[in-house]
């Protein structure tokens, strides 16, 4: 490298110039003008101050012109959920991270940020507000002829719970384990009657995580005892009623086996959809690791909610119950679903249509439809559409629940529903502020 020399020395480089950075500036553009006017979470607030959530608020003291700190509107905290979900997101402390950061997060709650207690609390302890939201939510949409129960399809999925393998243990240690649980909460007791050790909010938050595993506990032991007499009576293999198990964090629970091969403590979510729309019209979660028996109540939970038995349902042979579809079929709904081991008698020569022995005519009839070319060209849209929404849903982030209990898990299925309705109403261009407004008028 070349250096310029003066007659009385080197010459030096100049300095590098940097751009000034000002800290003490004020900003005077508010939360509103900085998010774009288009963005998607403007249109879920909208659709949220359209939904009917007088069943979200609970008692409380903070009341005008009465002492106590102002609540969290239910509006906020169930957009801030819905937008949450949409982008994958389950955990409440990092949603109120966001809250405080995020720019559409901040816009809904205003720029105040809301503890994770308070969020984590709304996600899982409104159920039943949830579901008869969804429920009101698939009624405005028939209202409105953006949604027909002609046609659904069914699909079972099986989601991790939020259990480990390591907390499933046999009767013995499970009655162990709620001895200590007995005398740990006892003990928490004397010491609150003794003297404080310490602050009385670290106290009751001893207390109360003592007696939700206590409860846990015994709700394991109820669940093993109830397995082992279960398999006495009807289980024809020989096995040691010792060999039932329970988990200890999530008793409802049950270990299944999945498509790899390998068992995990799982739940299975069945899903109702609409094959014209793509929407889904229900959600149960079951702890049933087989998808047998579950036609005719899925069914039945579409006609209790909306008022209507679907005309066509298209099912794989895993739904397959005879007493399913001879009920179905007798309230003229008809049952497109392959018999079961269909491919096994193909392979074996035989013909899978034909009528059985035990089979009624109503059976017999609904066999010999599978067999033709047209129902098993209806039944082709089957796949596409029912084991889409799963995948979608696990493309999402849900891979595994959040929540434990049979219960909670049925609510965080149902904030998954509603939020992939929302999702594909958005993707075909429909406004979500008037799909709830035949509702509300």
């Amino acid at each position: 490298m070349f250096r310029l020399f003066w007659r009385f020395g080197p010459i030096s480089a100049p300095a590098l110039r940097y751009r000034p950075l000002d800290r003490t500036r004020i900003s005077t553009v508010s939360l509103d003008q900085q998010l774009p006017a288009d963005h998607p979470v403007r249109d879920l607030w909208a659709f949220v101050t359209q939904v009917d959530l007088s069943d979200f608020q609970r008692p409380t003291r903070a009341l005008e012109g009465h002492p106590g700190a102002p609540i969290i509107p239910a509006t906020v905290l169930f957009a801030l959920w819905l937008q949450a979900t949409c982008e994958g997101i389950t955990s409440a402390r990092y949603l109120a991270e966001l809250c405080t950061r995020d720019l559409p997060y901040q816009w809904l709650c205003g720029g105040v940020p809301i503890n994770h207690h308070t969020l984590a609390d709304f996600y899982s302890q409104n159920g039943s507000a949830l579901q008869r939201v969804f429920v009101e939510h698939i009624a405005a949409l028939r209202q409105q002829g953006l949604i027909d129960l002609t046609e659904v399809t069914l699909d079972g999925r099986k989601v991790p719970a939020h259990t480990a393998k390591e907390r499933f243990h046999r009767l013995p240690t499970l009655e162990r384990h709620l001895a200590e649980a007995e005398a740990h909460l006892q003990q928490l007791t004397q010491q609150r009657q003794e003297g404080p050790a310490c602050s009385a909010r670290q106290q009751a938050a001893q207390k109360r995580a003592a007696r939700e595993r206590q409860q846990r506990l015994r709700q394991a032991v109820a669940q093993v005892r109830s397995r082992q007499q279960h398999r006495q009576v009807n289980d024809r293999v020989c096995r040691a009623p010792a060999e039932a198990r329970a988990s200890e964090t999530d008793p409802d629970a049950v270990k299944m086996k999945r498509s790899d091969g390998g068992y995990r403590a799982c739940y299975n979510v069945q899903t109702v959809t609409t094959t014209a729309e793509r929407l889904i019209v229900t959600v149960a979660v079951t702890a049933q690791s087989s998808d047998n028996g579950q036609l005719l109540p899925l069914l039945t939970q579409v006609q209790r909610e909306q008022g209507v038995l679907p005309e066509r349902v298209l099912a794989d042979s895993g739904f397959s119950d005879h007493d399913d579809v001879q009920c179905l079929e007798g309230q003229q709904v008809e049952v497109l679903m392959p018999p079961k081991n269909e491919k096994q008698e193909l392979a074996a020569g035989k013909d899978p249509y034909a009528r059985k022995r035990r089979d009624s005519d109503v059976l017999a009839a609904w066999r010999a439809r599978m067999g033709t070319a047209p129902a098993r060209q209806r039944y082709r849209r089957r796949a596409s559409v029912a084991e889409g929404v799963h995948a979608q849903q696990s493309n999402r982030g849900w891979q595994r629940f959040r929540l434990r209990g049979l219960q909670r898990a049925q609510t965080e299925a149902c904030w998954q529903a509603l939020t992939y309705n929302l999702l594909r109403l958005l993707a075909v261009g429909v406004s979500l502020a008037e799909t709830v407004r035949a509702v509300v008028s």
